[in-house]
């Protein structure tokens, strides 16, 4: 029991120390399709595995975006594992990764699933530090999410519908 409380609590320290360590992003200017297409090579065994479809949609091949390529990337995996969790049990399991200018000349990155959605209630908490609704989840993910879209001086909004799946946008 001791030796299983120590191992608790070296995780929840050692958690606790990622999500507090990231104080300054090294912005430099990302080609999205080649961010786009590195997270989506990490990521195909794990999708293939549970037969699970991947579109990545960006219109334009130049796009770029000022930002920390690898806390950037850190985010848009998370965000893709979320969404792999949540397809899970979809007929037809599918997440779409896309990104585009708006006319407000603002860079979106979406991630976008077809899964369970989240519970209205739990909404507004997804993005408490230690807040979970997994088993095994640590609920550091979507604060990290947040808090380096506050470094890029950005913001990560989120739209759910029960039963019908969720879209996370970056907005930068």
């Amino acid at each position: 029991t001791i030796i299983k409380r120590s191992d608790g609590l070296l995780r929840f320290t050692e958690t606790y120390r990622n999500l507090s360590k990231i104080q300054k992003a090294t912005k430099s200017e990302v080609l999205l399709v080649e961010l786009f297409e590195h997270v989506q090579q990490l990521l195909q065994p794990t999708l293939d595995k549970k037969s699970i479809t991947l579109d990545v949609i960006l219109r334009d091949p130049f796009l770029t975006l000022q930002a920390d390529t690898s806390l950037l990337e850190q985010v848009l995996i998370n965000l893709v594992l979320n969404a792999i969790d949540a397809v899970k049990e979809s007929p037809q399991p599918a997440i779409t990764l896309s990104g585009e200018l708006t006319a407000q000349q603002k860079i979106v990155l979406k991630v976008a699933d077809n899964g369970t959605g989240i519970p209205p209630e739990v909404l507004d908490k997804i993005f408490i530090p230690f807040f979970s609704t997994k088993k095994t989840g640590s609920g550091i993910g979507l604060s990290l999410c947040k808090q380096v879209m506050v470094l890029h001086k950005g913001q990560v909004q989120v739209q759910s519908v029960p039963g019908a799946g969720t879209v996370f946008s970056l907005v930068f």
